[in-house]
C-alpha cells in the first residue's frame, strides 16, 4: 500500500487539488491519498473548506508528494518560512511532483537541478526571473520530479505518478474512469505521447 500526500494551503487553485484528489482517490486498494495542511482548515480560492487529513510533516515520510498551487495561495505560503520547513523531500524514494505555481515549491525545495520546468502560462515570466527554463509543454520530468502545466495538466501528473509508482497498465486504469465518452483512444493516445514528451 502505497501513501501519497497533496499538500494544500489556503487559497489554493480548487480543480488543481481536488481534480487530483478524486483522480487518486478512486483507488483505495494500491495507494492511500490524503491531503496535508498547515493548519485543521483550509479555505480554496473560491470559498471552500477543507480539512487536511495530518500535518505537512507526514509528507516527509510518503512514497509521493503532490503540490497543488494557487495564484494568490503559493505566494503566501512561500512567504511563510515554516510552511516548508517540516518538509524533508528525497527523490531518491519519493516520486514529487507539483502542479501549475506549485512548481515554486520544487525550487525553493531545491528539486530543480535541471533548471527546467512547466507551470501556469501566467507564471511563466516568475520562472524565468528564478533562472529556470519554462518549457512549453504540459508535463516536464527529472526522473522522479515532475512539474505540470495548466489545471487539466494534472491528468498527466497523476498519469505520471502512477506509472512511476506502479506500470502504465495501472495508469490507464485509473484514469479512464474520468475520460470523455466516446474519446477514450484519443484521450489514451494524448497521455501516452505528453507522457513520453515529459522525460527530459
Amino acid at each position: 500500500m502505497k501513501d501519497i500526500a497533496i499538500i494544500a494551503f489556503d487559497k489554493f487553485t480548487d480543480i488543481d487539488l481536488f481534480l487530483m484528489w478524486d483522480i487518486l482517490g478512486r483507488n483505495t486498494t494500491d495507494w492511500r491519498v490524503r491531503i496535508l495542511g498547515p493548519q485543521p482548515s483550509l479555505r480554496s480560492a473560491h470559498g471552500l473548506e477543507v480539512r487536511p487529513h495530518g500535518p505537512l510533516a507526514d509528507a516527509s515520510q510518503a512514497d509521493a508528494v503532490l503540490f497543488s498551487s494557487g495564484k494568490e495561495g503559493v505566494p503566501a505560503a512561500l512567504a511563510d518560512p515554516a510552511f516548508l520547513a517540516p518538509l524533508t523531500l528525497d527523490p531518491q524514494r519519493q516520486a514529487i511532483g507539483s502542479i501549475c505555481a506549485g512548481a515554486f515549491f520544487l525550487d525553493r525545495l531545491g528539486l530543480l537541478p535541471g533548471r527546467q520546468a512547466t507551470t501556469h502560462p501566467d507564471a511563466r515570466g516568475v520562472l524565468q526571473s528564478l533562472s529556470i527554463e519554462p518549457l512549453d509543454q504540459p508535463l516536464v520530468c527529472h526522473h522522479r520530479v515532475a512539474t505540470a502545466g495548466g489545471c487539466l495538466a494534472a491528468v498527466y501528473l497523476t498519469g505520471w505518478l502512477i506509472e512511476t509508482l506502479f506500470d502504465a497498465d495501472k495508469r490507464r486504469a485509473t484514469l479512464l474512469p474520468v475520460l470523455p465518452t466516446g474519446q477514450r483512444e484519443v484521450y489514451e493516445a494524448l497521455i501516452d505521447f505528453s507522457l513520453r514528451q515529459a522525460r527530459l
